[in-house]
């Protein structure tokens, strides 16, 4: 049984410097790009981006880079991923209370007009 070969270093008799994992910098690249365009469908999709580029780079024997910019992308897009939530949430509350307080004077009327926007 063989050994894997050692991981690669830099100077002399070394050959190849390491490479960073392209699925991680389309990860990082992506996990930004989801705070401006299409959050979260960029976020989720830089999520998988960012777990194929673990796998891939735990697999390289130290040959692949980015761990870093996996990090970071997962952060970013749970982070924006969260936010979003948030805001949808803070959304319906703000409709159900703006239905609530639209005037309509008996109570069941209130219900009723919350349950039609259901």
């Amino acid at each position: 049984m063989s050994q894997p070969p050692p991981p690669p270093g830099y100077g002399y008799g070394y050959g190849q410097p390491r490479q960073t994992s392209s699925d991680a910098i389309a990860a990082l690249v992506l996990a930004i790009l989801s705070w401006v365009v299409c959050p979260f469908v960029l976020a989720i999709v830089a999520l998988v981006f960012a777990s194929k580029a673990s796998r891939a780079i735990a697999a390289s024997n130290g040959w692949l880079d980015g761990a870093g910019m996996v990090t970071a992308a997962k952060i970013i897009s749970w982070i924006n991923i969260a936010i979003g939530l948030l805001f949808i949430v803070f959304m319906v509350f703000a409709l159900i209370v703006g239905a609530f307080s639209s005037g309509v004077s008996e109570p069941t009327d209130n219900f009723n007009a919350v349950m039609q926007l259901l």
